[in-house]
């Protein structure tokens, strides 16, 4: 009996990934902390990177813990799903008084929404936390499109309210981009490649200008992955924690862009589960 085209497809791409690099002892499960519910595609394209590595997995939603410090104590890796755009509110602060006068004239650009209301607090308290104690330091996070906008955000670093407005280009909805890797550690280590091809579903991002004109206010960040010519980000790494942001939707296309993040996520996370072990 001839195997489906798609499982033959998904496991020659799992086999061309970099060898597994971490053993997890048998009848142990690594515990993948979610911001937000993590729903069907996150946990489909985690799940399918689990079985190719050995793993078993079980997800938890840090959104729903009384006490967020301690649940993100009891995960071994923490993913931040895509989704609703980020009230400005949380960076104004920490950007100059001209960006915050452009900004609050321009607030009918960003999508309130009740999941952003909702998300915003929690998720902001969480990359805050996770950031800033020494507790987190080799957790691994895993941000993905509205997420690596909040490891920005959580850092201080602006965002663009929208692309269209803003830089001319189409917002990227349904689009598939190339993004160049540079200066990067953790994307070097996921793509041997030095591009890859990204599926977007997004009107905002880091805003780019400001951030290099403005690097030295985050020395915890470095963006190392772009498109469009450099005015969008594609990946953003902490250089404090081993933590990977990127604005592409790797949990919703099959091209090669996919399945090595979520590799990386859960070989970081049974290392870490191994190492705390010791």
């Amino acid at each position: 009996m001839k195997k489906p085209f798609y499982l033959v497809a998904g496991l020659a791409l799992f086999m061309s990934l970099p060898g597994q690099t971490c053993t997890l002892p048998e009848n142990e499960e690594l515990t993948i902390g979610c911001s937000t519910d993590c729903g069907m595609f996150y946990r489909f394209r985690v799940q399918t990177a689990a079985w190719a590595l050995g793993y078993k997995v079980r997800f938890t939603d840090l959104a729903d813990a009384s006490d967020l410090k301690s649940a993100m104590g009891k995960v071994d890796a923490i993913l931040m799903p895509g989704g609703a755009d980020i009230d400005p509110k949380y960076y104004l602060p920490f950007v100059n008084e001209e960006l915050q006068n452009y900004t609050r004239k321009n607030l009918k650009l960003v999508n309130f929404s009740a999941e952003g209301i909702r998300r915003d607090p929690v998720e902001f308290k969480l990359i805050r936390t996770y950031s800033k104690d020494e507790a987190f330091r080799d957790l691994p996070l895993l941000g993905i499109c509205r997420g690596l906008q909040m490891m920005s955000v959580g850092e201080g670093i602006p965002l663009y309210l929208d692309i269209k407005t803003e830089l001319g280009i189409p917002n990227r909805i349904g689009r598939f981009d190339r993004a160049n890797i540079v200066n990067s550690s953790l994307m070097d280590e996921i793509y041997p490649q030095e591009t890859v091809l990204g599926f977007k579903l997004h009107h905002q991002g880091i805003r780019v200008k400001y951030y290099e004109e403005n690097s030295a206010s985050y020395p915890n960040t470095r963006i190392t992955a772009y498109s469009n010519d450099g005015q969008i980000a594609e990946a953003i790494e902490y250089t404090h924690r081993p933590a990977l942001g990127v604005q592409y939707h790797p949990e919703r296309s099959f091209t090669p862009a996919s399945a090595p993040v979520f590799r990386w996520l859960l070989t970081r996370a049974c290392e870490y589960k191994t190492k705390e072990r010791k």
